[in-house]
């Protein structure tokens, strides 16, 4: 009997599952139909979290011990923390498998096709608290199918990733409706949310921050506006509960935590405050491709920001839908009470993302936003604004949900069936079209020929070494070390660490070569004399420091230079190669 009751509950989330597969396999269909060679990302952070997926499937062969620390990247630099950066080493491990069968491309598309379905199921658990299963799984969708989860899915997995914030919403309501802590009730929700929390520090410590944030706002909405729903023994509770769950939570995170404290961590602001601000303007203009909009957002910003940031948008309809419900069933028994939580919790956590300065088309409207609050707070500082509207969109899918629950059940009235004519254009308008890619260009050398070319655990430098551009294919050699199984060393990278001469730095340091390419790789100027003294200098220098090899990838996208000039430079500087072939030209710096 428990068996069949059961299989009957979780039928319609099977279902459920079944459509948002087949929905996220649609949009992100030219990935799906070759996942191990494109991916949707206009910058180039794709190539960041690949390299990631692939260091921890790596770790796990016991090749390497480092999983939060490295020396796979960064290798003249002291390597990389890991703790500080995105390595989303929770997922990582969950996908190793997959990984060491499939490569790490292809385990970076299933993610990325695996996470609408994953946000959209988490929320429908927290919707369905309030709202009949139908309107749940709808509103739901449109959560994970959001422009903000849509957008960090242009090459931020770590940040669409946000199944944290509805479960959190629902571990605090399950702990808040209860009287007591002796019952097992209690105690399994406190350990789940300790242990989710817990796995949240090992995706992304921002959602994370930004989770707790939202959360302070919905304690006040609740506090004011929810009495109705709490006592003295549910906040009682709720603190008891909170306080086994952070604990769970921070012992879970210890070796992250203290991974943060050790060498090459930064030592300063990560991002620059009053740049990544939501303008007032970001809800009502797409930014990134819906079925009615190509995704270009024309306002002005106050210095260019990836696309996949703009995720803000949410239609004119579904803003005009939403004032519509909260005004017509704002005294609605039933549904009085959730609303004004929900509208509450989604106006403070959106104020919150307008960041400080407060933005309108770009100019400055307000000098000081409430955010400020937040920038003046240790490590709540380096969260970037934009990336709140994560939980004001939440908070608007389910005012959504409920005039959707609201007009299905009078869909006979003419009040009905109008909020249904506006909430389906509202659908319309936030839908995400099909998803472009781009190829990931991968020589042939490094699956193919580079174990008998070169030895494993050598140190290499790669030309085009990567960079820190918001451009496609700038790091895309951080992909190739992935695709090698990290056989070698890589002196270049692209991370967050910092250095003796900079508080934050973004990728590995310049080398005596690299100083000396500087002018050409940024401007285009021709290359120095290959037979001068300095490069020469440089040359060895290299290979004083424990460069082993060279390699030029020859056809790499957005390698400076004309045709051939880099090989041209590199025959003469480091002699002939002593593999030429699979695109790639190897010259040995060991021996000089």
């Amino acid at each position: 009997m428990y068996a069949l009751t059961l299989r009957s509950r979780l039928r319609p989330w099977l279902w459920y599952a079944l459509l948002l597969i087949l929905l996220s396999i649609t949009v992100f269909g030219e990935v799906a139909a070759d996942p191990g060679g494109r991916v949707v990302a206009e910058n180039d952070d794709s190539s960041l979290f690949i390299w990631w997926l692939g260091h921890a499937a790596h770790v796990l062969t016991g090749a390497e011990d480092g999983l939060l620390r490295t020396e796979a990247m960064n290798a003249l630099g002291g390597g990389v923390n890991g703790a500080w950066n995105t390595s989303l080493a929770g997922i990582a491990i969950l996908l190793a498998p997959i990984t060491l069968l499939a490569g790490p491309i292809v385990s970076y598309n299933l993610l990325i096709i695996s996470i609408p379905v994953l946000v959209s199921l988490a929320t429908a658990v927290l919707f369905t608290r309030f709202l009949s299963r139908l309107p749940a799984f709808i509103a739901a969708g449109g959560v994970g199918f959001s422009s903000y989860v849509i957008a960090q899915l242009s090459g931020h997995p770590n940040l669409a990733f946000a199944i944290a914030p509805p479960l959190v919403a629902v571990a605090i309501l399950e702990l808040l409706s209860g009287n007591g802590i002796r019952d097992r009730r209690f105690w399994s929700v406190s350990l789940g949310l300790g242990a989710l929390l817990g796995f949240q520090f090992y995706v992304s410590t921002e959602v994370l921050a930004g989770t707790f944030i939202a959360v302070l706002c919905l304690f006040l909405a609740i506090a004011l506006l929810g009495r109705s729903l709490t006592s003295a023994a549910g906040w009682l509770r709720l603190l008891l509960g909170g306080t086994v769950a952070s604990a769970l939570a921070l012992l879970f995170a210890l070796p992250l935590l203290v991974t943060m404290t050790g060498p090459n961590a930064p030592s300063g602001a990560i991002r620059p405050h009053g740049v990544w601000n939501t303008d007032l303007l970001d809800p009502i203009i797409p930014a990134v491709p819906t079925l009615l909009g190509n995704g270009e957002s024309p306002l002005p910003r106050i210095m260019d920001i990836d696309g996949a940031e703009l995720g803000a948008y949410v239609g004119v309809p579904a803003l005009l839908a939403a004032v519509i419900i909260l005004f017509c069933l704002g005294r609605n028994s039933r549904y009085a009470t959730t609303l004004a939580i929900a509208s509450a919790t989604g106006i403070l956590v959106f104020a919150l993302s307008l960041g400080s300065p407060v933005l309108l088309n770009g100019r400055e409207l307000l000098p000081t936003g409430p955010f400020a609050l937040v920038e003046a707070i240790p490590v709540l500082n380096n969260i970037l604004p934009m990336r709140l509207v994560l939980h004001s969109t939440i908070a608007l899918f389910a005012i959504l949900g409920i005039g959707l629950e609201w007009a299905l059940a009078h869909r006979r009235r003419r009040t009905g069936q109008g909020l249904l004519t506006l909430l389906l254009v509202s659908a319309l308008c936030v839908i995400p079209g099909v998803q472009s890619s781009r190829e990931v260009t991968v020589p042939e050398f490094y699956t193919q020929s580079l174990p008998e070319v070169i030895p494993a655990g050598s140190v290499v430098k790669t030309f085009p070494r990567p960079l820190a551009w918001a451009e496609p294919h700038a790091d895309e050699a951080m992909v190739w070390q992935s695709v090698a199984d990290f056989s070698y060393r890589e002196t270049g990278g692209y991370f967050i660490g910092s250095s003796p001469d900079s508080a934050v730095t973004y990728a590995a340091p310049e080398d005596a070569l690299d100083r000396l390419l500087h002018d050409n790789v940024f401007s285009g100027t021709p290359l120095p004399d290959p037979t001068g003294a300095a490069v020469s200098a440089a040359v060895d220098e290299l290979a004083a420091e424990g460069v082993d090899f060279v390699v030029l990838a020859e056809d790499a996208p957005l390698l400076p230079g004309g045709q051939g000039a880099y090989a041209d430079f590199l025959d003469v500087a480091l002699g002939t190669p002593d593999f030429a072939d699979e695109e790639v030209r190897v010259y040995r710096l060991a021996d000089r």
